[in-house]
Formats: structure tokens, C-alpha cells, sequence
């Protein structure tokens, strides 16, 4: 096993070993760590050299820890994280995530990143909000949940609302406005009671 640097908060983390059941991530930079809830999401930020090289090696560590470990729902999360925000392989990521969902049914933040998604992929917004509610359910006070789903909800208002609704609004707001400015235009109410 190789030497190990850890610490709490910011700290730096050197080592790409794997030793009977416990993974240690390839980290050689200042990296900060957060824990699960709050706003961190309870996954692992930062760190690597960058470059494809490294995404390919973080890609075949991830999928050692999970052939080792298939039934953690941590690692399969982070791994479906990575393949959403570093690879952009939205379709494995939704697998992933849904593997660490049936780990998991409770985990706020993957059920959060599902969600995503489905959005992302399929557009399909009831399915996407139901696993929304789910992640608030489980995480209500942590700020990625709740902001994921306010992002969904204003995309999705948006993109349902479609060319029709936002002709038909803007006409209504045509017809408010031509009301307001008839309104005005006439007598105003004290010099038509006189």
C-alpha cells in the first residue's frame, strides 16, 4: 500500500491504490472534501492532473471500485456524477444512477442527478419531477436538491410553454395594455361626473 496524505477540509490526497475493500482516489492537487447533505452534494470535488488521460484513468478507477464493490451506492453515484459532468455520457450516467437509486432508494442527491436526466434525455417532465419530489423528500434542507429542482421547474415551464402559450400571453398582455391606455384616454372619472 503506498503513503497516504489526508486532511480535513482543504487538504491533499496522493495515492492511486486499491486494498481489500477500500478505495483511495487519485487526487494531486489541493482538492476540498464535503460530506453528504448541504450544498456539496456529498461528493467529491475537484482534484486530478485534467486532460483526457486523467478522465480515462479516473474512468477505469471508477469502474474497479465498482466491479469490486457493486453494491455501494456511493461509489456508483459518483461515478454516474462523473460520467454526467466530465464525460458528458448522459446515457450511462442514467444508468448509474439508477443502479445507485436501487442501492439507495433515499439518496436526495442522486435521485436529484436522475431527475436531471430524464429531463435532459428524454424530456419527459412528470417522470422528471416525480424523482424530484423524491429527492426533496429525502434531502429537504439540502441547497443542491432544491436548487435542481427549481432549475427543472423554470426549464420546463419554459420549453412546455411552447411558441403558442407565449403568442397567447403576449396578446393578452396586448389586449391589458390597449385596455389601460383606453382607460386613460377618455374623460377621467372626476370631470365625467361633472
Amino acid at each position: 500500500m503506498e503513503d497516504v496524505e489526508e486532511g480535513i477540509g482543504f487538504g491533499i490526497i496522493r495515492t492511486s491504490s486499491y486494498d481489500g475493500g477500500l478505495a483511495f482516489w487519485t487526487l494531486e492537487e489541493e482538492t476540498e472534501f464535503s460530506g453528504g447533505g448541504g450544498c456539496g452534494g456529498g461528493f467529491v470535488h475537484g482534484g486530478g492532473k485534467g486532460g483526457s488521460d486523467g478522465d480515462d484513468s479516473t474512468d477505469v478507477h471508477y469502474r474497479k471500485m465498482i466491479e469490486a464493490n457493486p453494491g455501494n451506492g456511493m461509489f456508483l453515484g459518483n461515478y454516474a456524477k462523473f460520467l454526467k459532468e466530465v464525460r458528458k455520457d448522459y446515457l450511462r450516467a442514467e444508468e448509474y444512477c439508477g443502479r445507485a437509486i436501487l442501492v439507495n432508494p433515499n439518496d436526495g442527491n442522486v435521485l436529484a442527478m436522475y431527475a436531471e436526466l430524464v429531463w435532459m434525455i428524454h424530456k419527459d417532465s412528470s417522470r422528471a419531477e416525480s424523482y424530484f419530489n423524491q429527492a426533496v423528500a429525502a434531502a429537504p434542507d439540502d441547497c443542491y436538491v432544491q436548487a435542481s429542482y427549481a432549475r427543472f421547474l423554470w426549464d420546463a415551464d419554459e420549453e412546455e410553454g411552447g411558441e403558442g402559450e407565449k403568442e397567447e400571453r403576449h396578446e393578452d398582455e396586448l389586449v391589458t395594455q390597449a385596455s389601460r391606455m383606453s382607460f386613460f384616454s377618455g374623460l377621467s372619472p372626476i370631470t365625467a361626473m361633472s
